[in-house]
């Protein structure tokens, strides 16, 4: 209170005018209110909007109100178990066209689906079993469940399947086992976490996949200078997928990954070794700080550093493993009287930079930059830009609008990729994407884009999607 209320005067500043606060922001304006002097009461149960509820709660209902169950104390651990089973899906269908001007690859026009069904055992606050399925695609482009309508392959595809995606038990070695530290003072509180499950490091550039995994991490831990320093460890042994997209079955990935908060900004280095007999071995280093910066107006940025190691021949087939340099960074700001965002992410990639492991539907190196290098995770509509990085320079360029209190926006963006070498092709696009929540379950997205290649046809394509969580 003491802090809020120090801040209220400045509030009554004149802000100064700018030259372009004629024509931003493009959404809705959200003014910042001021403390108020006179009593406001907590709204109760009836006041608040209900919440939707799962489609399988089992147990104490997930984010309702009303008293806890009182569980069961399980022995020899000393652990008081509340086991809830909470059932979840989000199921995506979209028509959709791509052509993003490949040589000898047709367009694809089709209508595509993606389900993703979840099962959550949470037995405490912290410990939890999560099973995941894909019941309609088999996490490759070409295999969804789709009618392609025009290109290869035209007619029904079916992909229909029980394959685990996800299944993991994750939990706390101090929640888990009370009874080794009765007094609470011990150092027992490691999270740890094993079986098929995601992972991804600086932002999906280092690694962006889901493969069978131990880890371990420790939070908290005291060291000069910092309010937190986390430090997790992995090791994996199935299911890394290579930027060829393939399996061999034989990798084995080794991880260190730390963060630590400081009062200037949030740092970040992470390790990751591949031991692949089929593909290669390789090293891969990132490195990111994430912050404010107060005497720029107060941009929010983030610079990263990503490093790839072939640690035995570069394998070039698909650029599964080579050596390279990924320079990114991240800027933003939120006009005055929004919560719109303007940004600008740029990128120089020095060499060939590949990640340690890629799930095959999700967009390369560049897929965080922005929309145009990103891909909807759906079928064959992949990234408009090629989101791979080898000599390239570009940048990414946008605006997000918001209307309909965030429950609608929009999302405008211009970006480009030169390759300075010219081993490849440079391109520059435009796109948009436009998102719109329907009650509680349902949003609707529509997007579009338009690029010019070198050396090659230009793209374009557009998509039309329901997503639907229940």
């Amino acid at each position: 209170m003491v802090v809020l209320g120090t801040a209220a005067p400045s509030a009554a500043v004149a802000k100064e005018d700018h030259w372009y606060d004629s024509f931003w922001p493009i959404g809705e304006k959200v003014e910042v209110e001021a403390l108020r002097e006179e009593y406001v009461p907590f709204k109760g149960l009836g006041e608040i909007p209900g919440r939707p509820a799962l489609a399988v709660e089992i147990g104490d209902a997930f984010l309702d109100t009303g008293n806890l169950s009182e569980g069961f104390e399980v022995p020899l651990l000393g652990a008081v178990w509340q086991p809830r089973l909470w059932g979840y899906m989000i199921g995506r269908t979209a028509v959709q066209t791509f052509d993003n001007g490949a040589p000898g690859v047709e367009r694809e026009t089709e209508w595509a689906s993606r389900l993703d069904v979840f099962a959550n055992l949470q037995l405490t606050g912290t410990e939890k079993i999560l099973l995941g399925l894909r019941p309609v695609d088999n996490n490759r482009p070409r295999e969804f469940s789709r009618y392609t309508f025009d290109g290869a392959n035209e007619g029904f595809n079916n992909e229909l399947n029980l394959d685990i995606e996800t299944l993991f038990f994750e939990g706390d070695l101090g929640s888990l086992f009370p009874n080794l530290d009765s007094a609470g003072i011990k150092p027992i509180d490691f999270g740890f976490t094993v079986g098929r499950q995601g992972f991804t490091f600086q932002e999906g550039i280092l690694i962006n996949d889901t493969i069978d995994a131990v880890g371990l991490v420790r939070n908290n831990i005291v060291f000069p200078g910092t309010s937190n320093l986390r430090i997790s460890g992995m090791w994996g042994w199935n299911r890394l997928d290579r930027n060829d997209q393939f399996r061999s079955g034989e990798e084995q990935v080794f991880g260190l990954f730390t963060a630590a908060d400081t009062h200037v900004s949030t740092f970040n280095l992470d390790m990751i070794y591949v031991d692949d007999n089929e593909s290669g071995d390789g090293f891969y280093l990132g490195a990111s700080a994430i912050q404010r910066i107060r005497a720029l107006g107060g941009l929010s940025t983030a610079f990263r550093v990503n490093n790839s190691f072939a640690l035995d021949d570069e394998i070039n087939r698909n650029n599964v493993i080579g050596d390279g340099t990924l320079i990114t960074a991240e800027i933003s700001k939120t006009p005055h009287g929004s919560d719109d965002i303007a940004y600008l992410n740029p990128f120089l990639g020095i060499g060939n930079f590949t990640q340690a492991g890629r799930e095959p539907i999700l967009g390369g190196p560049l897929a965080n930059t922005g929309i145009l290098f990103a891909s909807p995770n759906l079928s064959t509509y992949g990234a408009e830009i090629n989101p791979f990085t080898n000599n390239v320079l570009g940048a990414a360029m946008g605006y997000q609008a918001f209307w309909d209190k965030k429950r609608r926006n929009l999302i405008i963006e211009i970006a480009g990729k030169h390759d300075y070498e010219g081993d490849s092709f440079s391109s520059l696009g435009a796109g948009f994407q436009l998102q719109q929540a329907i009650g509680q379950h349902v949003q609707l997205q529509f997007e579009g884009f338009y690029t010019a290649n070198e050396d090659r046809d230009n793209g374009s394509g557009a998509r039309a999607e329901i997503l639907v969580v229940f």
